[in-house]
């Protein structure tokens, strides 16, 4: 596969429980330690190996394996192989604004407009998907969440959440 940005929506909030999609994880893509309040997370690897923190544990799934995060649990998950990794992300109850988040974050990758780790390489666009996937920082990361909370709220004032959607979000019907 080996799609910077590969996302596929399975299973949409709109007619389900659930928001499941599918995703790939390139070397050394990374999230930064978080949680979310709203909904459950769980990772099925269905290609290559994953590192997953969860609390006070570092977990390394491979292929079969799966982890439920639970709300307000801390996490990340870090590619740190030379391969791709392929994931299926269940969110429990489902969640319009995750969904939305991940595809807007894969469509910025696969047009390079993010960093080899995965980030968003604008700001706005940065604190959109962390404001849109109800991620929370911890630790001197948390300092920051309240100016990322008014750049997204501006972002979207502004219409660069409108203009994301359309461009990422259009053919899934979100």
């Amino acid at each position: 596969m080996n799609t910077r940005g590969y996302v596929k929506l399975i299973s949409s909030a709109d007619t389900n429980k659930e928001s499941v999609l599918e995703m790939n994880i390139l070397p050394r893509e990374k999230t930064p330690w978080h949680y979310h309040t709203l909904f459950s997370e769980a990772f099925e690897v269905l290609k290559g190996t994953l590192e997953v923190g969860l609390n006070n544990e570092t977990l390394q799934l491979k292929k079969g394996d799966n982890v439920i995060i639970k709300p307000n649990a801390r996490h990340y998950f870090h590619n740190i192989s030379s391969d791709e990794c392929l994931i299926r992300v269940t969110i429990s109850p489902g969640n319009n604004n995750f969904e939305k988040a991940l595809l807007i974050y894969k469509g910025l990758a696969t047009e390079g407009l993010a960093s080899a780790a995965g980030t968003p390489k604008k700001l706005s666009d940065l604190a959109l998907f962390v404001y849109l996937n109800n991620s929370k920082m911890v630790g001197l990361q948390k300092i920051a969440e309240p100016l990322f909370t008014y750049i997204a709220q501006r972002a979207i004032r502004k219409g660069r959440l409108k203009e994301l959607e359309l461009k990422y979000c259009l053919r899934t019907g979100l």
